[in-house]
């Protein structure tokens, strides 16, 4: 699965929100955790939620809770009973009910593409 990131986050206005309140380097620091917040969710399909006890593994990070407590207080994400979510994440990314379905689809159409190459190459 792909992860997109829009290029206007390198100068957003949230980016720096959180990137104050995490001092020295803290937009690079914010821009990581919230790309690594995306691909991890993207790819464990978990709809934008980050629990917070793989927030705390996250070895990119020195002190990984503060940098998503920072972009919670930016809005780049939200607070949830359990860790994390990823403001607006279905304004740009599928559903994973969604993602699973195309995931479905493109290995069915893979397996009828391989059948149907391996019949026309032995069978002539």
């Amino acid at each position: 699965m792909w992860t997109k990131l829009d290029d206007a986050l390198l100068d957003h206005r949230k980016v720096f929100l959180a990137g104050d309140a995490l001092g020295r380097n803290g937009p690079a620091l914010a821009i990581g955790m919230y790309a690594i917040g995306l691909m991890w969710t993207n790819k464990q399909l978990t709809d934008g939620h980050l629990p917070r006890g793989v927030i705390k593994t996250l070895g990119h990070f020195e002190k990984p809770l503060t940098v998503a407590d920072a972009l919670v207080e930016a809005g780049l994400w939200e607070t949830t009973a359990t860790g994390y979510l990823i403001h607006d994440f279905h304004d740009y990314n599928p559903a994973a009910v969604e993602a699973k379905a195309h995931k479905q689809h493109v290995s069915t159409v893979r397996a009828k593409a391989g059948i149907n190459g391996a019949r026309a190459r032995w069978q002539k």
